[in-house]
């Protein structure tokens, strides 16, 4: 319910702004910079809505208490991500190099500690760590959350990569002023119906995720 209203006022704002800036007009007469400006906020929403899918199935991860043997190690990894990130933090430039030998084996001793009580204790992953956008969502970035978040990859149809990689494109160009020309409407419709599928299917996707629980360690049969 809650993917479902977030999803259906980001359409709606889409559609809202498509008819205020396109209208009636015929696509060979579609406005320039009413397309750029359309393909944007599509990739602001796929963006945003990506991250709030994501993060509400790593609230329901939270929400189950669970050990680190009951998880994939994909999410396990994921909640020890600030470990991973407090050891390759750089030493100070100043420090002798006696001292940078002597911090590293520090930080590795309490890695080793951490790891130990997060091994012990019920797992908590940071959603901002393990959804993190960054500020680029496109394919690679795509791949990257489904891998850490444990949902397989063949679970989202290889088009819409292509999809969300153009929008991305288009977006980072149109930031950076290098894309001034015509986008062709026919290539502006197909990956602007492409993405919204995208979004539908992304709801569909982490509801099921939830449901089979695909962030469990598969239990081992005997006999």
């Amino acid at each position: 319910m809650q993917l479902e209203e977030d999803l259906a006022w980001r359409l709606d704002e889409l559609r809202r702004l498509r008819n205020e800036l396109l209208g009636a007009r015929r696509p060979d007469e579609w406005p320039v910079p009413a397309m750029r400006a359309i393909l944007v906020m599509q990739y602001a929403h796929l963006e945003g809505y990506a991250r709030q899918a994501f993060t509400l199935y790593v609230t329901a991860i939270n929400s189950r208490n669970m050990h680190s043997h009951e998880l994939k190690p994909h999410l396990f990894a994921s909640a020890c991500t600030p470990e991973f990130d407090a050891l390759r933090l750089p030493s100070p430039d100043n420090e002798s190099e006696d001292g940078k030998l002597m911090r590293r084996a520090k930080k590795q001793v309490e890695f080793v500690e951490r790891i130990r009580a997060l091994h012990l204790s019920t797992v908590t992953i940071d959603p901002d760590s393990a959804v993190s956008m960054e500020m680029n969502f496109g394919s690679d970035v795509l791949r990257r959350t489904l891998f850490r978040l444990g949902i397989p990859e063949g679970e989202v149809g290889r088009g819409y990569f292509t999809s969300i990689e153009f929008v991305r494109n288009i977006r980072n160009e149109i930031a950076h002023g290098s894309r001034k020309e015509r986008i062709p409407p026919g290539l502006f419709q197909a990956h602007q119906r492409k993405c919204e599928q995208f979004m539908q299917d992304l709801a569909r996707l982490v509801t099921t995720a939830i449901a089979r629980e695909y962030f469990r360690v598969p239990l081992q049969r005997t006999g």
